[in-house]
């Protein structure tokens, strides 16, 4: 009986190893002399993200994020940008969420700030009163956020994310009094 449990123990690391080496060998190249391909990346890009106050107060006055989005050059018909900001605290037992969903319409896109280029830049606006998702003030301490834009368009069952930025983060105090 031993006997045969040792035979399928040492044939399961066999195969187990097995396995690991034929996952590991890939183009057979070793991990250091492969190239990597460069991404490239977004058309549409998170430029800046300015939090204020600091550190915030809750009762206060509200925390206000100031989001810098640069469009891409060519925008579809209809296009939504959707600018999503996931504040946590670090326990992350304490969540919120702030979303903002901007059609961009052709009068937004005129007044769109404009650089020397073709690309256009839009400011966002987000206020987050120091309630987690349950509606209960937070405690205080260090809170992370996470600011991620999408770029949408209107799809047969709905809207559809055409684009997506790569994310900002940042941390900032929250005090109670």
């Amino acid at each position: 009986m031993r006997r045969r449990l040792r035979h399928r123990a040492v044939k399961a690391i066999g195969l187990a190893l097995a396995l690991w080496c034929l996952a590991g060998s890939g183009d057979g190249v070793g991990g250091a002399a492969k190239t990597k391909t460069p991404v490239r990346p977004p058309d549409l890009k998170i430029l800046s993200v300015d939090p204020m106050p600091f550190p915030f107060v809750v009762n206060e006055s509200p925390w206000t994020l100031t989001i810098t989005v640069e469009l891409p050059k060519n925008l579809p018909e209809q296009a939504l940008l959707n600018v999503t900001t996931l504040i946590t605290s670090p326990s992350k037992s304490s969540i919120r969420l702030l979303e903002n969903n901007q059609p961009l319409t052709d009068k937004i896109l005129a007044d769109a700030d404009n650089k020397n280029d073709d690309r256009r830049r839009i400011k966002i606006v987000q206020r987050w009163d120091g309630t987690d998702h349950t509606k209960q003030i937070v405690g205080n301490g260090l809170y992370d956020y996470q600011v991620q834009a999408k770029l949408m368009v209107t799809g047969k069952n709905g809207p559809v994310t055409r684009e997506t930025s790569w994310k900002k983060r940042g941390t900032f105090e929250v005090r109670t009094r």
